[in-house]
């Protein structure tokens, strides 16, 4: 669903198909509504990623489905995630798989506050477009999770991006959770 079509939908906005203030505290509240919800999960953040992708977490506990919506200001931080990494990795590398973006359990993290993205680009190893990130993009953390120099394509990209701040603090864990290392490590 374009942005144009969800501002028709919930009315007594400005139809403009652009995101604004307005339009971030109007689709927040209507995700309240169980009736609009599932119309809005189709709603596109950006030309490439929707809603539905950016909260369903392919870890995702089942009993947060229908709780884990973000509110104005998380809407607004996926909106800059797209926008800043995946947008820009996707018009480099392909499609994009998401496989955790926004997580109303974790509010202390990124992820919590709509910041953060976890996600893969099938076929291109993970560490090739964590290098591309790192030299290109203007991000805020970014993580090679879990990736082993003997299987290209193991593990994960964990990036952030947060409006104002871009601390590029760059890191890698050969598991996926802590202990965590300075740099992407090793080449092979």
């Amino acid at each position: 669903m374009e942005l144009r079509t969800a501002q028709q939908l919930i009315g007594g906005i400005t139809v403009d198909g652009k995101w604004g203030p307005q339009s971030y505290r109007a689709i927040a509240f209507a995700l309240r509504a169980p009736n609009l919800r599932t119309q809005l999960l189709d709603l596109k953040l950006t030309p490439h990623f929707t809603l539905r992708e950016m909260i369903f977490s392919s870890n995702q506990m089942r009993d947060w489905a229908t709780r884990n919506i973000p509110g104005t200001s998380q809407l607004q931080a996926l909106v800059f995630l797209c926008d800043t990494i995946l947008e820009p990795v996707r018009a480099k590398f392909g499609p994009v798989r998401v496989t955790s973006g926004f997580r109303i359990w974790t509010p202390s993290s990124q992820h919590g506050s709509g910041e953060a993205v976890d996600f893969e680009v099938p076929g291109v190893p993970n560490r090739t477009v964590a290098v591309w990130i790192r030299d290109t993009l203007p991000f805020d953390q970014l993580i090679l999770e879990a990736w082993q120099p003997r299987d290209p394509n193991s593990g994960w990209i964990h990036a952030s991006a947060k409006s104002g701040r871009t601390r590029r603090s760059v890191l890698h864990t050969p598991t996926g959770r802590a202990p965590y290392f300075s740099g992407l490590g090793p080449d092979s």
